[in-house]
């Protein structure tokens, strides 16, 4: 039974820090540690942390202070700590709660595959802030690969999970992301797997209840379809387009040919003039609907 190292960035996470922690307790698969990075946290939640480390003795691999540079910023550099090369590693939020199987189901899914080389996520049940179901995630009916992903975050960073060859693909790339300043670790890890060509298994079984309210640090479900598409025009998704492709120019020796290509195509597209470019699916970009697509001309 592999040890999965649980990676937590937190901030100003107390009222809800507890339920998560206990679901890791809750795991079948037993082998697992906690390793967080606290962004400046002016509540309780340091102190939620080291009163579980002492009730669980073993269990916190480290509470490091974060970077300040957001919650990409926060994720990627503990990530980047030297123990955790060739490790297990799965992603976590401060305020969700972990189905038991979670752990050993991803688990069980990423030890299947040739290698143990691909990256696990799944579907999420959102709820309310009291942990009232709202309804599931949606399945995603395309398939994955590095042309959703340089134009879509498809991949919820509180489901994922990684092996060891995994782990280290990202670390590799982890510098470069948190210079360039990504915005998402979920969608930067999607961006690398699927440059690299790593399998992702998505589990259409959910692994957790993912709660929202307003202190999320991005949204899930109908607030954020409110504003999906003004954003997609926006300066800012523009903005989040632009780090992610300097970042991958910084990451080119992680890339198969044919996602380096894209990459290039990709990059002059954007330098043309809008009316003079080519229609996005002609380069091989594409979002998870048609409708999506549509957002992108």
């Amino acid at each position: 039974m592999p040890t999965v190292h649980i990676l937590m960035g937190t901030h100003n996470g107390a009222p809800h820090l507890g339920a998560q922690l206990q679901s890791f307790v809750d795991q079948t698969h037993d082998a697992w540690t906690l390793w967080v990075s606290d962004d400046g946290s002016a509540d309780a939640t340091r102190d939620q942390i080291n009163r579980f480390g002492a009730a669980h003795p073993g269990r916190l691999g480290a509470l490091q202070d974060g970077p300040g540079q957001g919650i990409a910023g926060n994720f990627l550099s503990l990530l980047m700590r030297e123990e955790l090369a060739g490790c297990w590693v799965a992603f976590s939020d401060q305020d969700d709660v972990w189905l038991p199987h979670k752990l050993a189901r991803a688990v069980e899914r990423l030890s299947a595959l040739p290698d143990q080389r691909g990256i696990y996520a799944s579907r999420t049940i959102h709820t309310d802030e009291s942990l009232t179901p709202l309804g599931e995630s949606k399945v995603h009916q395309r398939p994955f690969g590095f042309g959703n992903a340089l134009v879509q975050n498809v991949l919820a960073g509180n489901t994922i999970v990684m092996p060891p060859e995994t782990t280290d693909l990202v670390r590799r790339s982890a510098s470069a992301a948190l210079s360039a300043g990504v915005p998402f670790q979920d969608w930067w890890v999607y961006l690398v797997c699927a440059g690299a060509d790593v399998p992702v298994i998505y589990d259409r079984e959910p692994s957790m209840y993912y709660r929202q309210h307003r202190t999320n640090a991005l949204g899930a479900a109908s607030a954020r379809r409110l504003d999906r598409f003004a954003k997609l025009r926006s300066r800012v998704y523009a903005r989040w387009f632009s780090i992610n492709l300097a970042a991958l120019d910084q990451s080119r020796a992680l890339l198969t040919p044919a996602a380096e290509g894209l990459l290039d195509r990709v990059t002059e597209w954007r330098s043309r003039p809008r009316l003079w470019r080519r229609s996005p699916s002609q380069l091989g970009l594409y979002r998870q609907t048609a409708g999506g697509d549509e957002v992108l001309r």
